[in-house]
């Protein structure tokens, strides 16, 4: 394997400092060593710096390497109690406000899932909700908006298929059943769940979609990759994007303390969330 200089792990730090705000330093050496290995040998670079130089200008080369760095672990049902929190508390009140509304549109439900991966966090969602709902499911407008800044990560969330390991080890063996459909030795997701689900390529740093779009975000474990600065930047996003009193669920080792005041915390079913303050 070719090593890294420490001036070029500056040099690549900065740059996907500045396309994804993930922050690198010098304990990251062997990271940036083990993921972009494979890339070196394919563009028969001798040096991280010839690799580097020959490709930095290309956006399909800036493309592939954001996603060599990007984290992309991930599960259905990944740390459990977010979901419970969602299907016992969030969910159930949230229906119950909007199908006991005056209102006589059918209801809408929009959620963001940020940094979703391959997109197993997005069907969780779903299976969620068909379980909540069942029949009902049917008069409600509901869309589940998964994005994530790796383009290969979003292509396999779009097709929902996936192993069966991936999917046995999160997924009840009653809702495996249910949801999914054998595709060969792959398990695709079911085409109902699907149709509420959209997927997009975003750098979460870039401009919000607008305000007050989504009732419901999920951005877990994604500002312990970010400086202080981008931290506030990224929340200062959640903010605007959701609706008033709507819910923002992080990382259960994460905190917003000292980093945004629009946000109310909130705790129940042993799992801190926040939610949006009236404005």
């Amino acid at each position: 394997m070719i090593s890294i200089t420490p001036e070029e792990v500056k040099l690549f730090a900065e740059f996907i400092h500045a396309r994804s705000g993930i922050v690198l330093n010098s304990t990251k050496a062997y990271l940036l060593e083990s993921r972009l290995g494979p890339l070196l040998d394919e563009y028969g670079a001798k040096s991280f710096a010839e690799f580097f130089y020959a490709g930095y200008r290309s956006e399909e080369w800036e493309a592939r390497v954001v996603d060599a760095i990007s984290t992309h672990e991930t599960s259905f049902f990944r740390d459990q109690r977010p979901f419970e929190l969602l299907q016992a508390k969030i969910l159930p009140e949230f229906f119950g406000k909007r199908q006991n509304g005056s209102d006589p549109t059918p209801p809408r439900l929009q959620i963001w899932s940020a940094a979703c991966s391959t997109g197993q966090e997005v069907y969780s969602l779903a299976m969620i909700i068909a379980e909540l709902l069942g029949d009902e499911m049917k008069r409600w407008h509901i869309t589940i908006t998964g994005t994530d800044i790796s383009d290969v990560a979003i292509k396999k969330a779009q097709k929902g298929l996936y192993t069966r390991y991936e999917v046995e080890r999160g997924v009840p063996l009653g809702l495996c059943r249910k949801y999914f459909e054998s595709q060969g030795e792959l398990l695709k997701v079911r085409a109902d769940l699907r149709a509420m689900t959209v997927f997009n390529k975003t750098n979460l740093l870039a401009a919000p979609e607008g305000p007050g779009v989504y009732d419901i975000i999920l951005c877990r474990n994604v500002a312990i990759y970010f400086n202080q600065k981008n931290r506030r930047r990224l929340f200062q996003t959640m903010a605007t994007c959701l609706r008033s009193e709507g819910v923002l669920i992080i990382g259960s080792t994460e905190s917003i303390f000292g980093i945004s005041d629009r946000f109310i915390r909130n705790e129940s079913c042993n799992t801190i969330y926040f939610q949006k303050g009236r404005e």
